[in-house]
């Protein structure tokens, strides 16, 4: 029997799987597969499940993972430091599920473990950051500045009360303490020095719950990042600056927008940033690369 692993977080969104798992797992079982089912208890429970996926005695078929996109990333990494190519399945139960929204991923928890089980593999993009010394995987963004730290600094009880509001109000309680940042960003032969207010790489379609922020002609297995940097502006300006950005204006001077497959970023002083919604350290010189196709996830057959 078809062997699959089933990694999901108890308290992620406002713990909808606890309402979802039997009938989630009676799906698995009906389409021929033996369930692991594997709750997380913590930070990196669900890379170390997802790293320990194969052995001679215990491989598995499949691995399904539902949670947010901070649970989700954790898998993906996870399954790529195992070295192994098992196809990957996403129920999302997250707040924002950008992840879900960008690759055509049912919310409704039964529906997707359906798409799970009758959807198709197809590969796709992730990013790198190279450290110094190290380096780590990123599953769909890469973001620095303002904003960036809302996901990790609203707590998990805000967000299962509020959802997407709790983000929001976090966000406007920081207005007041936006600050530019000094940066060199360099990509393609291109080096520009200014002040920002925000920066990032994304290989996505949504990002913070905004569809369509990285513009309309994106692909998600090109090996190519969409980047989107915010120039700081006189307060005066500020609410032009934010109409701007929802409005996706990329011809704006406040925006400076490129496609690329890697880019460095150079920083006065250590630079905050984020990876998927999650921290990601401090760091003055950043290197990201786009690596083309490193990972497997059932999608629809409808998906282009």
């Amino acid at each position: 029997m078809k062997k699959l692993l089933f990694i999901y977080n108890p308290t992620a969104g406002r713990g909808l799987i606890k309402q979802h798992l039997f009938d989630i797992i009676d799906i698995f079982s009906a389409h021929g597969y033996d369930v692991i089912a594997h709750p997380t208890q913590g930070s990196l429970d669900a890379f170390n499940a997802a790293e320990a996926v194969y052995d001679e005695k215990n491989a598995v078929d499949l691995v399904v993972c539902s949670g947010g996109d901070g649970t989700l990333g954790e898998v993906i990494k996870g399954l790529i430091s195992s070295g192994t190519d098992i196809p990957l399945g996403y129920i999302p139960a997250g707040t924002m599920n950008d992840f879900a929204a960008s690759h055509l991923i049912p919310l409704n928890m039964t529906e997707a473990a359906e798409m799970c089980m009758t959807g198709s593999p197809k590969r796709y993009d992730i990013g790198r950051i190279d450290l110094a010394n190290s380096y780590e995987y990123f599953t769909y963004v890469a973001a620095f500045g303002a904003f960036t730290n809302v996901s990790y600094e609203t707590s998990q009880q805000m967000k299962n009360i509020f959802g997407a509001l709790a983000y929001m109000m976090k966000g406007v309680s920081s207005l007041g303490s936006i600050k530019p940042l000094r940066l060199t960003v360099t990509h393609d032969g291109e080096a520009l020095t200014d002040d920002f207010y925000f920066g990032m790489a994304a290989n996505a379609t949504s990002v913070g719950g905004l569809k369509g922020i990285t513009g309309d002609d994106v692909s998600l297995s090109d090996g190519i990042f969409e980047c989107i940097f915010v120039r700081a502006v006189p307060p005066s300006q500020i609410a032009v600056l934010i109409s701007t950005v929802i409005n996706h204006d990329f011809s704006s001077p406040y925006i400076y927008s490129f496609k690329t497959e890697s880019l460095k970023i150079e920083s006065e002083t250590p630079l905050p940033f984020t990876l998927d919604g999650e921290r990601g350290g401090e760091h003055d010189v950043l290197e990201i690369k786009c690596v083309k196709e490193a990972i497997s996830v059932i999608v629809s057959e409808l998906e282009d």
